[in-house]
This record gives structure tokens, sequence and C-alpha cells, in this order.
């Protein structure tokens, strides 16, 4: 690889790595200005329970109610592979948030994103959400969510 592509490629790795940190705080903030700015337009987002459009989940997150929880999303392993315009990523993510008496609720998943540089601008072009483990009585179910699975059919591995 030559230096201009590695430059290149690191480059398109912050970014990127960027963009999945602004889409934690947009949720965490309920913010919905911020978590549209992570999707292009025709962006797909499979949630578990939400299924649509990015923008239509970023609407739908800020719709919840004001007075729930305030939640946490940490990232860690993240593994993106940039092939020119489009990359690939897979975000371990952490949920941390309580219920409504304060008791601690934990959830662990992923993101399995497409990414797309439209425009000069790295977005998710698609996202679909595992979640593998639930502590506490969050409402979530992982059967809700895109089956994960400890081999190569996992959808991590799909292109």
């Amino acid at each position: 690889m030559k230096m201009n592509d590695v430059t290149q490629l690191r480059a398109d790795e912050r970014e990127l790595n960027a963009l999945l940190v602004r889409f934690c705080r947009g949720v965490d903030r309920s913010d919905e200005e911020l978590l549209r700015s992570c999707y292009h337009p025709d962006a797909i987002d499979d949630h578990g329970t939400f299924k649509g459009s990015g923008w239509e989940f970023a609407a739908f997150l800020v719709a919840a109610p004001r007075d729930r929880p305030i939640t946490q999303h940490a990232l860690s392993n993240v593994t993106l592979e940039v092939r020119g315009d489009v990359a690939f990523g897979e975000s371990y993510v952490q949920l941390r948030t309580t219920d409504e008496s304060g008791e601690p609720m934990l959830g662990f998943g992923r993101y399995i994103d497409r990414f797309e540089r439209r425009d000069g601008a790295w977005k998710i072009a698609y996202r679909r959400v595992t979640l593998e483990g639930i502590a506490g009585a969050t409402g979530y179910k992982p059967s809700d969510f895109v089956q994960a699975t400890r081999d190569r059919t996992d959808p991590s591995y799909e292109r």
C-alpha cells in the first residue's frame, strides 16, 4: 500500500470512528439533528423493534417520553473495512441506564454498518443492530433484533 493510500485510509477510519461516537452522543442526548447528521437521507436502520429509515429512527427516538432515564452508549472493538467510498463496520456497543426506581440496567450488542462516502462525507447507509445480552427490565428482547451467531454466518460477514 502506498503512503498516500495509508494516509487516506487512516483519515477515513478517524472520520468513521467520529461518526460512530457522534451517533451515540445523539442517542444519549436525544438530539434529532445530530442523529440525522449520521445517516444518508435514504439510509435504512434495523434497530430491533424499529425498522425504517435512519431519519425516521432519529424522529422515533426523540419522540420517546422525555422523563425516561439517562442513557449511556459506550463503543468498543470497532472494526472497519474501507473499500474506496464504501466501508463496512462492526462496533460493539454497551447500553447503560436505570429503570424508574434507579436500578441499573445493562444491554450489549453490536452495530453492523455499511457506510458510504457521498459528496465527501461518510454517513451510515445501512445499519443492523444485534442485542446479545440484557440485564434488568429494559423492555427489549434479543429476539426483536438481528440474530448474532458465533461463526461466519454472523451478519457482520455480509457485504
